[in-house]
Order: structure tokens, then sequence, then C-alpha cells
């Protein structure tokens, strides 16, 4: 079913929105001290974050900088080893009495958490925050009579890797270098652990300094402010490299904020939320998607935004253990999807600005070296400073698309705000030398088709014409013709890039729909729909075209169907979602969306340690239901605006704005 719609003269009126009502609704609330990190209330503003939670006989004020990792070389091995994310640490809020419940409110309008911490000695009154603009974590308390006594304590994390299988002698060095790569045989160093952590006092502020042994140093700052019986607690977390200079400016943070008229302070903490929520409007008649809708919008806020950082694999709540990284086949990509048609531009402009910044290591990355004059690699998994290289993970060396693919989101960026400043500076020049890559790559045939050598298909393996590659190629080389007529550049390439698009082999496919390439079937197992990205999220093969439904509708029950047990259904249906609304499947795009709904975690995250993609594509599945933009590749002109193109046949009472 398509509509299609004609808005002639004035606009409608829209419903105006009681936003703190609104969203007053959505909030969490708890009766019970949330037992774990997986059901606490969380807090961030795209740099620093929080959450609370109880943890044996303490409340637990879990703390988080998210640019915070190693500086390493490749001899201490790929990323998740020589420049790994850090955890910080925690205090504990030690009660008088025994912790007993709470009566608390995540309040999504003002971005804090309220209420009261109950004790068998009394209760302690709670307000806390992470600051949207200044780099505050802060915790206001008042107690009672029989619970003044409460005292904070810190508790820093090591300054190492959660991950796993790093040598800690000479003899583990080979087991090393037979997984990651040969080369590593005889230049990895065995395990040296960063300086220990020290604490300082200035002043009235304990300060605690982490230096890291290849240069820079993280440091966590905090004060108390007494007044009467009320207390506050100010927590700030600074990042330096290369200089050793974190501990200053966390601790000169710390005394500024503690100086500030208090509640001017608070309020520009809750305007920032107040400007942020109206960019758009989305209601739905089932309240626990809305609920958990406005929720994600609330994470976005948390997580990303100009001139801070994107969204990473774990976003800002970082946990741990196997990806202390970003993760560059799906998480980061996936993890924006939402921002664009929900009118929130300034949570993807993150992304973009970090690839451009950082053009230079995305070139070093780029194996054979020859081929750095003219193209652009990003490895799998990259720190802050998008570092690393083709050959730093050999188990990925032919997976080439991890770059194509996040220029797929730097061109949404662009279509969703038409800045041509930015697609002619930024984006032009990457995604010109991200194809290149593929370029070097491709050779003719005995058919007389363009053919790639077997590539790497995200989390599957490496195949013959392998869909993931030859969607991107040709998508980019789409996208390129179309911005040098859009900058009227005359590329001495247009011609290459013709050639590509037409003579590229068609994509693989049989009874399941879209295989993973000539070679392999889709698995009836698997949770990566990197084969389909033709349908979703780049649209090529789409239904306006003559003779796609019935593939289209194959490879959708494929992917449908995938998550089986050991697999991860959150991730499988965070890609099967939107492939059935961009198919117009509204009821088939609701199932998946509640099967996604089904394996969240209760505070909305998902996943040990957190992914926070699956968890923040909930959103998307409930945009392209809505409204979806978008051409066919190969047209000239922009296509129609589609509105309700998926919604649920059980949907009576939809609105959007904005």
């Amino acid at each position: 079913r398509r509509m299609i719609m004609e808005v002639v003269g004035q606009e409608a009126p829209l419903s105006k929105t009681d936003w703190p009502d609104f969203l007053r609704q959505h909030d969490m609330t708890f009766d019970e001290l949330p037992r774990r990190w997986q059901e606490a209330p969380h807090f961030g503003n795209a740099m620093v974050g929080s959450m609370l939670y109880q943890a044996d006989d303490t409340i637990r004020l879990q703390v988080f900088r998210a640019d915070v990792h190693d500086h390493r070389d490749n001899t201490y091995g790929w990323t998740a080893y020589s420049r790994p994310r850090f955890q910080i640490g925690h205090f504990a809020l030690h009660t008088v009495g025994k912790l007993s419940g709470c009566k608390w409110r995540k309040d999504l309008w003002n971005a804090e958490l309220t209420g009261t911490i109950h004790t068998d000695q009394g209760e302690i009154r709670i307000r806390h925050f992470t600051h949207a603009e200044d780099m505050a974590i802060v915790t206001e308390l008042a107690a009672s009579h029989g619970e003044r006594e409460f005292y904070w304590t810190w508790h820093p994390a090591e300054a190492k890797t959660t991950r796993g299988g790093y040598p800690t002698n000479e003899s583990q060095i080979a087991g090393f270098a037979k997984r990651y790569g040969a080369h590593y045989a005889d230049t990895l160093r065995v395990f040296t652990p960063n300086p220990a952590g020290r604490r300082e006092t200035k002043g009235d502020v304990c300060v605690w300094i982490q230096d890291l042994l290849a240069g820079g140093q993280y440091a966590t700052a905090w004060c108390e402010r007494k007044q009467d019986s009320n207390r506050t607690h100010i927590v700030s977390i600074a990042n330096s490299y290369p200089a050793a200079t974190a501990a200053e400016t966390a601790v000169s943070d710390v005394n500024r904020f503690a100086k500030l008229e208090r509640s001017n302070w608070v309020e520009t903490h809750r305007r920032w939320w107040h400007d942020y929520y109206p960019r758009s409007f989305v209601a739905i008649p089932d309240k626990g998607l809305e609920s958990l809708y406005w929720q994600t919008i609330y994470r976005f806020g948390c997580t990303t935004r100009t001139g801070r950082c994107f969204v990473d694999t774990p976003g800002i709540w970082f946990q741990g253990k196997t990806w202390p990284y970003s993760a560059t086949d799906w998480n980061i990509q996936s993890a924006h999807w939402p921002v664009y048609a929900a009118n929130r531009l300034e949570q993807g402009q993150a992304l973009v600005d970090r690839l451009h910044e950082q053009r230079d290591e995305l070139i070093k990355a780029v194996r054979p070296v020859e081929w750095q004059q003219d193209s652009a690699y990003l490895p799998l998994a990259v720190a802050w400073d998008m570092r690393g290289s083709r050959t730093g993970d050999m188990r990925y060396y032919h997976l080439v698309g991890n770059l194509p693919w996040a220029m797929h989101n730097m061109w949404w960026q662009y279509r969703y705000s038409m800045d041509d400043a930015m697609l002619r500076d930024k984006i032009y020049p990457l995604l010109r030398r991200a194809i290149n890559l593929y370029l070097h790559m491709i050779e003719e045939g005995e058919d007389g088709k363009l053919r790639l050598p077997p590539t790497f298909s995200p989390e599957l393996g490496v195949f013959e014409d392998c869909n993931f590659d030859l969607a991107l190629l040709r998508w980019g080389c789409h996208t390129l013709l179309k911005a040098s007529r859009r900058l009227k550049i005359d590329d001495p390439l247009i011609p290459r890039w013709e050639a590509v698009v037409e003579r590229l082999p068609n994509y693989p496919a049989d009874e399941f729909g879209f295989r993973l390439g000539r070679d392999r079937t889709s698995s009836a197992n698997h949770q990566h729909f990197s084969n389909l990205l033709m349908i979703y999220p780049l649209y090529l093969v789409n239904v306006d075209q003559e003779g796609t439904a019935d593939v289209l509708r194959r490879s959708l029950k494929r992917a449908l169907g995938t998550a089986g047990p050991g697999q991860r259904q959150a991730m499988v249906q965070a890609h099967a979602g939107p492939i059935a609304t961009a198919i117009g499947l509204g009821d088939e795009a609701l199932v998946s969306l509640k099967r996604l709904e089904g394996d969240l975690y209760p505070n909305g995250l998902w996943y040990d340690p957190p992914c926070i993609e699956s968890s923040l594509s909930l959103a998307n599945i409930i945009q392209n239901m809505l409204i979806q933009s978008w051409s066919d590749p190969a047209a000239s002109e922009s296509g129609p605006i589609r509105i309700f193109p998926a919604v649920p046949s059980t949907w009576k009472d939809v609105e959007f704005r904005d």
C-alpha cells in the first residue's frame, strides 16, 4: 500500500505538544533499586556519562569518558590491545543504614534522576545529572537525621585492555601471530602495563591521575560541597594526549563548577535538553514502543553531537569486556541511522567530522602502501584516533567495505542538509578515495564483466562476487557521479565510474533471496545482513523497479527468521526491520520491531558488553514505517517522499512532524 500526497496552499495546523507532560509518561521509574548496569538509569553529554545502581551494600555511581583510550603503536597489536578504550571507575555511596529500596524517576525532559534512597535508618533525597554542556557529573543529596553520616569512596579501574588474549610472555607471541598476523611473530612486544594511577589533593579537590606509557594522561577530579544538610558531589573527567595536562584541567573544572550559581547552571543544562527534544515529534498507538522511541532519542542526546563523540560500539556507557573499540563493519553505521529523518543532524555530524579530520590516518591504513596515493581504508576496529591498517588484524584483510559503508552515512548527512560545502570538502574527496581502493582491485572477467577478487562479508567470510562489496561499489560510483554533477566537477574518473555501474555483475541470488556471494547462499542462522545492503540502506534494489518483488520478499523471509540459538535477536532485527519497511510490509516490520524490543535489557540497553547500535536502531524502524525519502540511485532526479509507507495494519492513530 502506498499513499501519495500533494500538499497545496497553507500548511495544515498540527497539534501543539506539551513537552514536559508528553515526555513524563515515558520516564523510567524505579520502586526498587536497580541491581546491575543493565537496569540502571544512565546519563551523558556525548563526552562524559554516568549511571547509578546498587552494588553490594552501596549505591554505585559509575562514570565514563568516551575518548579515553591508550595510544600505543602496532608493536602492541591491533586496536583492542594497542589503543583500547579504558573504563574510568566508580564512586560508592556508603549509607549509614542498610539499603532497603528507592523511589526514583529518570526525568527525560530535564535529563536528571530525582527521588529518594531508603534505608533502615532513614532516607536520602537525590538529584543526579550529567551536565549537558560542561564536563560535570553532579549528585545532590539531602539526608534525614539518621543518614547524615553517609560518605563517598572512589574506586578507579585499571588502565588496561578488557579484551583477553594478549601475550604476557615470549612463548605466547607465536599463538597471537598465528591468530592475528604472521608479522607479529617478529614485532609484537610482551605486555607492559601502564604506570599505576595515583591520588592527589589540590585544595579541597581530589584527583585520580592516570599517566600512560605511550604519553598523555586522563584524570578524574571530584569534590563535595556542603550546605546545611545538603551535599553536592561534583565529578569531572579530563583527557589529554600527547600532553599530560588532564589532571590540571579536571581540577580546574571542578573548582569552576563548584563556584557557579547553582540554579542558573542547572537551567543551562535543562535548556539544552528542552531545545533538543522538540526538533521532531512522533506518537504511535503502542505506548511501550513509543516510550522506547523517546528513551532512544534521549540516548542519542547523551551519546553524540557536533564537536564531541560519535556513537561507538558500546556507546558512552562502556562496560569493558570484548569490544573496547569502535567496530566499523556495522556498528557505527547502523547506530547513526535514526538521526537523519528525526531532524537531529547534530547527532550525525560528529561521525562526518571525525572521518574527515582523521582522513590522513585512513590513507595511511591502506595496503599495499603504493595505493595510498589515491585511496583510503577504514579498519574494522578503531579508537577515537582512527589509527590502524589493513594488516593490523589479518583475519579481516579482505574486509574492504567499511569505509564505503560509513560514507553512506556521510552521504545521508548531506542529503538531509544539502550542505554543498560539506559535500565538496569532506564527503566527495573521501568517498573518491574509498572507491579507488575497489578500482585497484577489479579486473575484467572472461564474460566482460568487471569483477572483484573474493572479499570479506562482515562476520560471514570471504566470497566470490560478494554482495556486500558489489552493492557498496555500485552505490559509491552512482553517488560519485551524482556528486560530481551537483558540484560541477569534471572528474577524470567519471568514465571509470560509469563503466563500473554498467559492467558489474548482477547480485547473486537463489531461492532464499540474495546470497552472500556467488559461491555461498545466505545462512539460515546468522546475524549480519551485509549481503542485503542493496535493499537497505542503499535501495539499489527497490519496490519501484519491475521484477524485484519476489527477490525482495525471499530475502526478507530469510532475514526475519535467522535469529536462531546463540544469535543476537536485536542485532538481526535492527536490519531485518528496515528491510521490511523498505518493501512496504508494515506488519512484518512490526513483528521485527517487537522481537527487537523483547531482546533489550530493562533500561533499554542491549548485550553484555553493551552494543548500543541495536538499541538505537529501534527508532530507525519506527521512522521508516512513517516516512521514507529515497530514490533509485541510478535516477538523475530525487524520488518522492513516501508518507506512511509501512504502517502496521493495527496502528490506526499515528502522528509525526518535523
